[in-house]
């Protein structure tokens, strides 16, 4: 890894340290973070349940993958490794950050689940052998890791001969968060800017990106502007401006402007 790639990965791991997913939907600040309260709290507004298709897709990939060993890439407070803990897959569950780890891990405990492994992992560099999991499943994580291709290469080096590669998702362009994401740094959801990285890539960029896998779905995803739970001026114009006027847009047109594509591939 080359300086330049090592700033970035420095730059994501202290932005997203104290910016765990999850914090910025808090609205009771008498919480104690990782309390069962705190938790219940925010999980509305968590990936999966924000986004009812990622809950479909945990529900599908669990039948196949029930006693199997899947590993998240960037697993946050570990919302999703729990649906499929439920759901009797084995899971390793790995995040840059210590912050993110020490949170699933208590997520896991309260919730009374047992992962294989929790523990800190840069998705540039997975600290496992080749041919390991069964599965790979990453939400949201690949396309702000600093180099999305190695990221997903990294993804296909650890997953078995036939395993499969889950991402949900990948940021699209062009999209509506593609153009919402040039009107200045400041986040729609955080009050801080936006992450130091977040790359928008073409469908057929991200088709790219799977050498050595079989692509056997490609969704776009998030082609309606959903709520946000914060305010400011971007929040405000998104929710008051923006998002009606846009959701009246006929659903062929606004298919085109997915905000995310998702991919799900077998390794070959």
């Amino acid at each position: 890894m080359d300086d330049s790639l090592k700033a970035k990965v420095n730059a994501v791991h202290d932005y997203w340290n104290t910016h765990t997913l999850g914090l910025q939907y808090i609205t009771d600040h008498n919480l104690e973070v990782g309390s069962p309260a705190f938790f219940a709290h925010i999980r509305p507004w968590m990936n999966p349940y924000k986004f009812p298709w990622i809950m479909e897709r945990i529900e599908r990939e669990s039948q196949l993958l029930k006693g199997k060993h899947l590993l998240e890439i960037g697993c946050g407070m570990g919302y999703d490794s729990l649906e499929f803990l439920k759901r009797g897959v084995r899971v390793t569950a790995t995040d840059l950050t210590p912050n993110a780890v020490k949170l699933a891990q208590r997520h896991f405990e309260i919730e009374g689940v047992k992962a294989e492994d929790v523990r800190t992992a840069n998705a540039l560099e997975l600290p496992f052998v080749d041919n390991t999991f069964d599965a790979v499943w990453s939400n949201g994580v690949l396309h702000a890791t600093g180099d999305t291709f190695r990221a997903v290469q990294e993804a296909r080096r650890v997953l078995k001969p036939g395993g499969r590669i889950i991402i949900s998702h990948f940021y699209r362009k062009p999209s509506w968060m593609y153009y919402m994401n040039r009107l200045g740094r400041e986040n729609i959801e955080y009050k801080e800017e936006d992450p130091p990285v977040n790359q928008f890539l073409t469908d057929k960029e991200i088709s790219a990106l799977f050498e050595g896998v079989q692509i056997v779905e490609a969704a776009r995803e998030h082609h309606r502007a959903l709520p946000v739970r914060r305010d400011g001026w971007k929040a405000f114009l998104y929710k008051y401006g923006f998002r009606p006027v846009y959701n009246l847009i006929p659903e062929p047109l606004a298919k085109a402007f997915a905000y995310k594509l998702s991919v799900t591939g077998i390794k070959v």
